[in-house]
């Protein structure tokens, strides 16, 4: 595929899935900011997703570091619709535990339980917590885009949207 086409939407294929190490590998265990809403938390909870949130720990009041410092000594990845943590100036991919930025208002948690279902589907639940670390993913209604460096210390961002005919389309950001 030539480097200009990378840029352009055209339909997922498996040949772009990266291959995952054998082992056992830890399964994705979340740690929710204060505004990500309850029934978001119940719904994680519900499909099996560990879900700890920042309420729940007594930290609803605290400063965004202390909530991201948490996530990290949990061990776990940061659910927030903070568009703080998007920003690499503020939370460097390299020392992040691995944030998902659900990028829709919480008073519509519908259109954030909907987003975050299709990138559970189609990457989250592929995705082990052992590689999370330095990964950032914004997550809209219809689809994520990805976060991370490269082989070559390049930040790189890849978007993923599900059209209404099922098909998975993909385009290099940056």
């Amino acid at each position: 595929m030539s480097r200009f086409s990378e840029y352009e939407w055209h339909e997922f294929s498996e040949d772009e899935v990266p291959d995952m190490p054998p082992g056992p590998h830890k399964k994705l265990k979340i740690y929710a900011d204060a505004n990500i809403p309850r029934i978001v938390i119940e719904v994680l909870r519900a499909t099996g997703i560990p879900t700890e949130s920042a309420v729940e720990t007594g930290l609803s009041t605290h400063p965004d570091e202390n909530i991201y410092q948490q996530a990290k000594k949990r061990r776990r990845v940061l659910l927030t619709m903070d568009r703080d943590f998007w920003d690499d100036q503020k939370y460097p991919l390299q020392k992040g535990p691995g944030i998902i930025f659900v990028d829709i208002p919480p008073d519509q948690p519908e259109k954030a339980i909907a987003g975050l279902e299709i990138f559970w589907v189609l990457f989250a639940k592929y995705f082990p917590l052992d590689y999370w670390k330095g990964i950032k993913a914004r997550i809209t209604e219809y689809g994520f885009v990805i976060k991370c460096h490269t082989w070559e210390g390049r930040i790189s961002e890849d978007e993923f949207r599900l059209m209404d005919d099922g098909k998975l389309l993909t385009r290099k950001l940056r």
